[in-house]
């Protein structure tokens, strides 16, 4: 009787149109897949957007913004060591290379009182190296890469570009999440992860920008090579942690250096 009863329950279960026949999993895996691939698109589409929108401004917008959102770093600088005004001549011989370069920024060039080995610019275009760099690193041609990294960051708009491109997916992540917390998480994590991507790639034009400047001034590009030779003695961070961080892997970048493959 119970063997009846079952049979007939399962029959009126396959019967009934309002009860799903497909494999549940395969379903939420296809669910899953779907979403990610519409943000997948949507920061994609973020990405292009602000490149393009800042690519098309002009260099007296361009300048404006970059003036109101460089406030003053509050740091231990030294704008007169010997350092500072060897990095100056270099920053010279840079401009003179490239027009992007050229009536923008003065690129004022400052010393940090840091240990850390460390180099950085803000979005106005001034340039800060740590002592701890600079009492390292004596080779010309070394701080001259290092010098034209900071530089190539500016000359590509990469503060505005990733500004930007914040404000976009900010948006539209508000606008997806619909205020509900889980998605709203979600949805950050995967902004978080993609955000790092775009900050790697910004990294490999600036050192492919900086690549090109040290052979124009030099013929070679040892110094580049040098540098991230010394970066790689100095880390301690394991190599697969890269995915994680805001640069390329150092062994990435002296494989693309030596290999010249830009």
């Amino acid at each position: 009787m119970n063997k009846d009863l079952e049979e007939k329950y399962l029959s009126v279960i396959e019967d009934n149109v309002n009860v799903g026949k497909s494999n549940v999993g395969v379903e939420f895996v296809i669910l899953i897949l779907g979403i990610a691939a519409i943000f997948g698109m949507v920061y994609i589409f973020a990405d292009n957007i602000s490149n393009l929108f800042i690519d098309k401004m002009s260099t007296e917008t361009q300048m404006k913004i970059e003036n109101s959102i460089s406030s003053n770093v509050s740091l231990d600088i030294d704008k007169n060591s010997k350092h500072v005004k060897k990095l100056n001549e270099l920053r010279d011989k840079i401009i003179s290379l490239d027009p992007e370069l050229q009536n923008k920024s003065s690129f004022k060039i400052f010393e940090v009182k840091n240990k850390e080995i460390n180099a950085f610019v803000i979005p106005n275009g001034t340039i800060y190296f740590t002592s701890g760099l600079l009492n390292k690193i004596n080779d010309e041609e070394t701080l001259a890469f290092i010098l034209a990294h900071e530089m190539g960051h500016y000359a590509h708009r990469d503060h505005l570009k990733s500004i930007s491109r914040d404000i976009i997916v900010y948006t539209l992540t508000s606008i997806f999440s619909n205020n509900q917390q889980n998605v709203n998480m979600t949805l950050n994590s995967i902004s978080g992860l993609h955000a790092l991507k775009y900050s790697r790639n910004q990294e490999r034009n600036a050192d492919r920008y900086a690549n090109t400047v040290v052979y124009k001034l030099y013929g070679n590009n040892n110094g580049a090579v040098k540098f991230f030779e010394f970066l790689e003695k100095e880390e301690k961070t394991p190599e697969f942690l890269q995915y994680f961080s805001t640069h390329p892997a150092t062994r990435e970048r002296i494989k693309m250096l030596k290999g010249r493959n830009f």
